[in-house]
């Protein structure tokens, strides 16, 4: 079934963060070099999402960032009925940008009535994050909209790219997959001081 191959990628995330934890996250990038981007008036480092959000989608967004040299994105969902899971590849432009894992947080949207979930993100390869977020148990999906989970960004380089979303599905709580939701990307820009 379907929550049987959510759950069996999440399991097989938590085998591979322990080789994962003790891999360097970051990457060289080089010098700006010509393809740097022009210079701008503000500096740091910014996020626009690919288009609206609507009715039963998840979609990516920026919050509230502890410096301008950090991007903390947001994976949300929008007027969703019964998500109980979400498994997703998420692509960055690591040559621009870093990830950073002790900034992922869980939001509140999947643990409504107190219910435990699992949060699993693993940086493999590099530039590619493999992301399952699952409640736990038998229980209900949740309705509604709200944070599903945040994930944080560090600048390295000037430039720009694409945050691409694959392998990507949502998971109601008989385990089927939802196929009607709509995921929403974006794309990040970095001027470094």
């Amino acid at each position: 079934m379907s929550t049987w191959r959510c759950l069996g990628r999440c399991l097989a995330l938590a085998a591979g963060l322990a080789a994962v934890a003790l891999a360097a996250c970051g990457g060289g990038g080089g010098s700006g070099g010509p393809t740097a981007p022009p210079p701008s008036a503000s500096t740091g480092v910014s996020f626009t999402v690919a288009g609206p959000s609507g009715t039963n989608s998840i979609f990516l967004a920026a919050g509230a960032s502890p410096t301008t040299n950090r991007l903390v994105l947001e994976v949300r969902a929008s007027e969703v009925t019964d998500l109980y899971a979400v498994s997703l590849d998420l692509k960055f432009p690591r040559n621009i940008i870093r990830f950073e894992a002790d900034g992922t947080r869980r939001g509140d949207f999947l643990r409504q009535q107190r219910i435990r979930t699992e949060l699993l993100v693993a940086n493999k390869p590099k530039g590619n994050l493999v992301i399952g977020y699952s409640r736990l148990g038998e229980v209900a999906g949740v309705d509604g909209s709200g944070l599903l989970f945040q994930l944080e960004f560090s600048a390295e380089a000037d430039g720009s790219g694409d945050f691409v979303i694959e392998e990507n599905e949502a998971f109601d709580s008989t385990g089927e997959v939802q196929a009607d939701v709509s995921w929403i990307s974006g794309s990040v820009n970095v001027v470094l001081p």
